[in-house]
This record gives structure tokens, sequence and C-alpha cells, in this order.
């Protein structure tokens, strides 16, 4: 089951217990900006993953996932729920999904594959972990191709 959730509390536990993994070298707790009005947060059978989706643009929806390492074993079902209910919950003036997943994370790529996202560029060494930059790969979801 996927619904839309506003429980603050439960969504900052989950995204702060990743927290460290998922952020530059040097980024404060506090950088974490929860807004569940403005921004739309997706939870998987009672939060054993979390969707986060917001608007890059008018034409495009941003999208990032918090699976715990527990529920991995279900992160391409939750995966897929999530783009489903984007496709379907979604407004239309919104036609792409895109996300961003740093080169040091080769298992992300590989998820966001298995979700159908294609690579579509690169910010060569643009993004700072364990005191090395690496690339942020850029990748993307047409809308219509879910």
């Amino acid at each position: 089951m996927i619904e839309r959730v506003y429980d603050e509390k439960r969504i900052t536990d989950i995204v702060m217990s990743m927290f460290d993994d998922v952020v530059e070298d040097g980024t404060s707790n506090d950088c974490f900006d929860l807004d569940v009005d403005r921004d739309c947060w997706l939870s998987c059978d009672n939060y054993k993953a979390l969707f986060h989706v917001k608007a890059f643009n008018r034409t495009t929806l941003d999208l990032h996932c918090y699976v715990p390492t527990e529920n991995r074993n279900k992160s391409v079902d939750y995966g897929m729920m999530a783009i489903n209910w984007i496709k379907e919950n979604a407004p239309e003036m919104y036609k792409k999904i895109i996300t961003q997943v740093p080169s040091i994370y080769r298992h992300i790529k590989i998820y966001v594959k298995k979700l159908g996202f294609t690579l579509e560029g690169c910010y060569t060494q643009s993004f700072l972990k364990n005191g090395e930059l690496w690339d942020l790969n850029l990748f993307g979801l047409k809308r219509c191709d879910v």
C-alpha cells in the first residue's frame, strides 16, 4: 500500500537515520527542510519506504527515495509503487520525473535503472563525499514511459 503522508516526526526519523549516508560532507542536520504541505511524501507499507516528491519546475518532478536497509529487499517494488502513484495522481502538467545519483553509489544507479530511469547527463566532480569529489549522474523518466 502507498499513501501520501504528513507525519513530520516519522518522516524526520527515517530521513535522519540515513542523512549521513546521502548528503555531502559538511552538511548539517538543520539543512533538512521538511514541509509536508509544499512537497509530497509517499509512504509504502506503513513507512517501510519513503519517497520525497517535489516540483523541479512546471514540467518536472524530482524524486528521492529513502529505503532503510532492512526493507531493501522490496525496494524495486516500493519504487514502482511510487512511480505509479505519481503517474496516477500528479497533475497532468508534470511530464517527467528526475533524480540525481552521486557516482559513489553504484548500487543506487542500478536501482533507478530498474525503475525505468535512463541516464541523461552528468555534473562532473560536483558531489563531495568522504573527502573526494564524485560525479552527479542525472536520470530521467518520461511520464508516458511509465
